[in-house]
């Protein structure tokens, strides 16, 4: 049986090519330009709470654990080495996900801010082994951006609460950028498909994984939070 947290009334940025050691770890922002899965899909989450007896239960639901994450690369050496990213809850009637990114746990409060949905996009086979693939999908308009994710079909049903990353390496025709622009990032691999990044998760599984993304401490249902970018 599935596990869930509820929330009943009464969501890591891109990073450029790098080169550690004998491997080249890809992180290519990948982008959509409308969001690809929306709650039609029934694998994304947080969502509406089915409710048995109409009129008795509202509130949101999520497969993946709200709390503080920790990023950490595959080329970590100390314990400062990745970033944090906080997943939280937005509130109990329109559900989505609050999104934070730092470089440290304490800033978490004040960092990059995004809202979002995590999202199983499917299966894949690598290492011998079946895994689920998995989005954190981001934004929503002009479109949204993807990390890649992967977990052991063999983890079970259960509140998920750990991810290995995945590397995104941009398909051949895929890359959009602007030249002329000095040192200013344009780069961005273009996806408009759910077709188009299952295929891409499945191709990246098959590569070395980007790190781990690990809960460090679950937190408590949350009331509705405010949006940062709607502040004065």
């Amino acid at each position: 049986m599935r596990a869930f947290l509820y929330l009943i009334a009464p969501i890591l940025a891109a990073l450029p090519v790098s080169v550690r050691g004998e491997t080249e770890w890809r992180d290519d922002r990948v982008h959509a330009p409308v969001p690809l899965y929306t709650f039609d899909w029934e694998d994304i989450w947080p969502r509406s709470i089915v409710d048995p007896e109409p009129g008795t239960l509202f509130g949101c639901e999520s497969r993946v654990a709200f709390g503080d994450w920790r990023f950490v690369p595959a080329w970590a050496r100390n314990e400062d080495d990745g970033e944090w990213l906080r997943w939280g809850n937005y509130g109990v009637i329109h559900c989505a996900g609050n999104v934070w990114r730092a470089d440290t746990r304490d800033a978490l409060g004040t960092g990059e801010y995004s809202r979002g949905f995590f999202v199983r996009l499917g299966e894949g086979r690598a290492q011998g082994k079946l895994f689920e693939l998995w989005a954190l999908q981001e934004g929503f308009v002009p479109g949204s951006s993807y990390t890649l994710l992967a977990r052991a079909a063999a983890d079970g049903d259960g509140l998920v609460n750990r991810f290995d990353v995945l590397q995104r390496r941009c398909p051949s025709g895929k890359e959009r950028k602007a030249s002329g622009f000095d040192s200013w990032l344009t780069r961005y691999c273009a996806v408009e498909t759910r077709a188009d990044l299952l295929a891409l998760a499945r191709k990246m599984l098959r590569e070395p994984f980007l790190g781990e993304l690990v809960l460090v401490k679950e937190k408590g249902p949350e009331a509705e939070a405010s949006d940062p970018s709607n502040s004065d």
